[in-house]
């Protein structure tokens, strides 16, 4: 359907929710989260045990340590600014390589935080604070003061006396302004002129210079407790960086600037810069890192100043040069810490982009030399995220029984990996569960699920679900795409068995619905016929009800219900909502728990005999989960406590699994169907060459199918009983499915051609 039939068609229930969004935020986070436990539950790949497996994966990951729980010990706290996620890893006391463990429950402690962050101590007292970008998307600094309640860190916004509570500072010819900060640069928080208290290094509004914004609180005698800043620099350290070649432009001597910019020469540039200052070489002043949005690479800064006239006279544009240098695609950070606890600060650098990055990528190098003179040796280039489920951008899960063992697996599909000059990578995984009725365990089995990894270039963001559609007893499987279409593919292994495929079919019953398709297979009107509900990018569900058979449905290429329910997964302020729907039943009636753009999970009811109205929104921030944007939602009960549990994926690639209050039901109808028919003979069987088919009893015209292993059709033909003939020798070896359906019922049998 076209944009404008869904904005006036969505209008009243857009009306009312931006009315009430902000309140509904304030009274449900409480109330939702009492709905909801993480879950601990291995998950190996390959030979590896993950660590982490459901911490959510990371894409523009950025680093800092904080003493989370006030024990004493500095633990890492990362933001990523893809999806704005906050993940806390608690320090637990080993001398390990790596001493954290993943612990979320420190998260709430923080606030909500978009693009960019860093923890820094600007009041001395020893406990760390935030400065970050402002809200409501304006480009300037707010700041956090830290403090400790019941042994855990929380935070309280600095009130400034300006305008939207940000740091202004005075402008040379009156009046004053905020200090900018654009969505897309990474500041440097330092005491860059080494006089006690926290200055900021950014660059200046046109790009190309950086300014240096002093602290004054120490100067005017305020203490470390006030942030007062004016610009002191307006070209600090003397350089350039045009934004044609990773290295800059240097300056001559001290107390000079480039001045190619201010005489005319170049162009201004982009926006897009990272800063990293710490002091190399120990003689007090502060050397800088620069990554740049067009470049792989770092540039190492000398600064053969003093703390008083900084002075970049050396640099590095492929920097370690001494080791591997640091190669990210694309836009790289790089943060100074001491991850690994040897007392020394370690380096690690990260992509930075907001979208279109490099989505595994996190080198860590260790500092093998010395406090006052750092050397960095290259250790991994995958920290955190070897240890998670991360499958670049995106992830969708749905429980399936994938292998009919009567444990619940794990399908999980992603948007893509990165790939170069903006190819795609799109891949579904199975992970198997190896564990118990009561106590679910995962490993992964497979990674290009249903093959369609194949269409990559053209179909991506896959996001499947399965249900039977044939009416033959078991599930198949619906896949939606980037470009709003479907895939459909059959389970051609008949009721029992282990589920078989058949080769997805693009374009399924001419459906589109725009873009971002995510698709779910529900009886929603309760005739006994599957129907289909979409969600898609703009927010909205489509509902397309199944006007055939249980044998043969049929859907028309247009929905019934272009906006069913009136839901409208956007809030006031975004143009997109990214509907992920999941209908369940409690107490045998439909509720609806929908992912969304901005990461809130809803939850509706007042569903039945009501598709044509307004559904009912229980709350709009369901559990106050926040993992990260573009969420989507799976739930079943695995652990057989009647409870179901909650997966949801994100769109840095991970995925978190929850137990819910959510008493169980089933997410996904799937009707009940009579038995597989067993009067189908076949002989012989391993054969070579010909095989014989005979149809016992009272058996109609139906049709005979037979598939291989990858589900692709090798034999199709009308049969009306009696025998039937085969001819394999010319068939490639291997196990192939014959199915027979008449109006009686389905039968299936392997074959083994040698």
């Amino acid at each position: 359907m076209t944009n404008s039939q869904k904005v006036y068609l969505r209008s009243n229930a857009r009306s009312w929710k931006g009315i009430i969004f902000y309140l509904l935020l304030i009274l449900t986070t409480a109330a939702g989260a009492q709905d909801l436990e993480r879950m601990d539950v291995a998950f190996r790949v390959g030979d590896l045990d993950l660590r982490y497996p459901l911490a959510g994966g990371l894409n523009s990951p950025q680093f800092s340590l904080v003493d989370l729980d006030n024990d004493g010990l500095p633990d890492l706290h990362v933001f990523d600014r893809v999806g704005n996620r906050q993940l806390t890893f608690r320090n637990n006391g080993s001398t390990g390589a790596f001493p954290y463990d993943f612990a979320p429950e420190f998260v709430a402690g923080f606030p909500e935080i978009t693009h960019w962050m860093l923890l820094r101590d600007y009041n001395g007292d020893g406990i760390m604070d935030i400065f970050a970008y402002a809200d409501q998307n304006f480009d300037a600094v707010m700041v956090f003061t830290g403090y400790y309640e019941n042994g855990q860190i929380r935070f309280e916004r600095f009130q400034f006396d300006a305008p939207r509570n940000v740091i202004y500072v005075p402008r040379a010819g009156g009046g004053s302004n905020q200090l900018y900060v654009s969505t897309i640069d990474y500041p440097a928080v330092d005491d860059v002129d080494c006089d006690g208290d926290l200055d900021i290094l950014t660059f200046n509004l046109v790009g190309g210079y950086v300014e240096l914004y002093a602290n004054q609180s120490v100067e005017r005698g305020f203490g470390q407790d006030s942030l007062i800043y004016r610009l002191q620099e307006d070209c600090w350290g003397g350089f350039f960086e045009s934004g044609i070649s990773n290295e800059v432009d240097l300056a001559g001597a001290p107390g000079d600037c480039v001045d190619l910019l201010l005489n005319g020469e170049l162009e201004t540039r982009h926006s897009g810069s990272t800063l990293l200052t710490f002091d190399a070489d120990g003689d007090q002043d502060k050397e800088l890192i620069l990554g740049d949005i067009s470049f792989n690479s770092l540039n190492f800064l000398h600064n053969g100043g003093n703390c008083a006239e900084a002075w970049m006279n050396a640099q590095d544009p492929n920097f370690p040069a001494t080791d591997v240098p640091a190669v990210v695609p694309v836009f790289p950070a790089a943060f100074y810490l001491d991850i690994d606890r040897d007392g020394l600060n370690d380096l690690v650098v990260a992509p930075n982009a907001d979208l279109n990055a490099s989505d595994r990528e996190i080198w860590w190098y260790k500092n093998i030399g010395t406090a006052t003179n750092a050397d960095f040796q290259l250790i991994k280039k995958d920290l955190l995220v070897d240890e998670m489920i991360d499958l670049g951008s995106g992830a969708h899960p749905v429980f399936f029984d994938y292998n009919k063992d009567g444990l619940l697996d794990i399908v999980l599909a992603n948007y893509s990996f990165y790939e170069p000059f903006g190819a795609k990578n799109a891949r579904i995984y199975v992970y198997e569960n190896t564990g118990t009725a009561t106590a679910p365990a995962f490993r992964q089995v497979e990674d290009d699920y249903l093959d369609l990894n194949q269409f990559s270039q053209s179909a991506y963001a896959f996001t499947p679900c399965f249900g039977d559609l044939d009416g033959d007893g078991d599930p198949d499987a619906v896949i939606g795409e980037q470009g709003g279409h479907l895939f459909y593919a059959e389970n051609i292994a008949g009721l029992g068995n282990p589920p078989v495929f058949a080769a997805a079919q693009y374009d399924y019953m001419g459906i589109n619905v725009g873009q971002a398709s995510t698709p779910q297979i529900v009886d929603l009107n309760r005739d006994g016929l599957p129907d289909l509900v979409i969600g898609e990018r703009n927010g909205n569900l489509n509902y397309f009800q199944n006007k055939g058979t249980a044998e043969d449905p049929v859907f028309s290429a247009e929905p019934d219900q272009m906006v069913l329910g009136g839901v409208d997964a956007r809030i006031p302020g975004y143009t997109t909502g990214y509907a992920a729907p999941v209908f369940f039943e409690k107490e045998g009636a439909w509720q609806l728990l929908i992912g969304t753009e901005t990461g809130r999970l809803e939850l509706y009811d007042n569903i039945d005999g009501n598709l044509d109205g307004t559904f009912n929104l229980v709350t709009e921030h369901y559990g106050a989960v926040r993992e990260g944007i573009r969420t989507h939602p799976a739930l079943a009960d695995l652990d057989g406590d009647g409870l179901l549990e909650l997966a949801v994926g994100n769109f840095s690639g991970g995925l978190a699994l929850f137990q819910t209050g959510l008493a169980g039901g089933t997410p996904v109808a799937v009707r009940n169907r009579p038995a597989l028919l067993d009067d189908l003979r076949v002989w012989p069987n391993p054969s070579t060459g010909r095989v014989l088919l005979r149809l016992e009893g009272d058996g109609g015209d139906g049709q005979l199918s037979v598939f291989d292993a990858r589900g692709q059709v090798v034999d199709r033909r009308t049969w009306n009983g009696g025998q039937q003939e085969l001819q394999v020798s010319t068939w490639p070896s291997g196990v192939y499915i014959i199915r027979f359906e008449d109006r009686r019922g389905v039968r299936t049998r392997r074959l083994i051609v040698e």
